[in-house]
């Protein structure tokens, strides 16, 4: 007879159904979350060169950001702000009608009268203008004049992927 016997037959079965139990709630989680979108989704950040520097093309107080490759940015989609550096950024987003792709620039002039360019954004010393193709202004919020010898931080952001595709500090010379 067999009085202290011990009897381990049913627990290894037990055990083994509750965790394949277990891991078949997980996985049709995982799978569900997937085939239904719960995860959330958010779009690509769009793969652009862009680049800021001091503009040569003048005598002043000048900058130019260019795009040099990569992504067009659709016009609405992506937000610059030019501050100096140490300063909170100030965002001014683009117009539907400004999409920057390659070859395009954003160019400041600390000038007040400005010839408009074929597909470039212009900053001024008191506002900041944006140009169309066809050279037609469309006025947003002002921008100051920039300073010589003054270091300024230049972001640039694509806004449907809260992607920073420019941070940068540019010293205006």
């Amino acid at each position: 007879m067999r009085i202290f016997s011990k009897n381990e037959e049913a627990v290894s079965p037990v055990i083994g159904v509750i965790l394949m139990v277990a891991i078949t709630v997980i996985l049709a989680a995982v799978i569900a979350a997937f085939v239904f979108g719960l995860g959330g989704s958010q779009q690509a950040a769009p793969t652009a060169s862009i680049v800021a520097s001091n503009n040569p093309d003048t005598s002043g107080a000048d900058m130019k950001i260019q795009h040099k490759g990569g992504d067009l940015l659709k016009g609405g989609d992506w937000k610059v702000s030019l501050v100096k550096a140490g300063d909170a950024p100030n965002y001014i987003t683009s117009e539907k009608m400004n999409d920057f792709g390659v070859g395009n620039q954003i160019v400041t002039l600390n000038k007040t009268d400005v010839s408009p360019g074929a597909n470039y954004i212009n900053l001024t010393n008191s506002t900041i203008k944006f140009v169309d193709v066809d050279g037609v202004f469309v006025a947003a919020p002002a921008v100051a004049a920039l300073a010589s010898a003054q270091k300024y931080d230049v972001k640039l952001v694509h806004i449907p992927s809260n992607a920073m595709l420019l941070d940068q500090v540019v010293e205006v010379r």
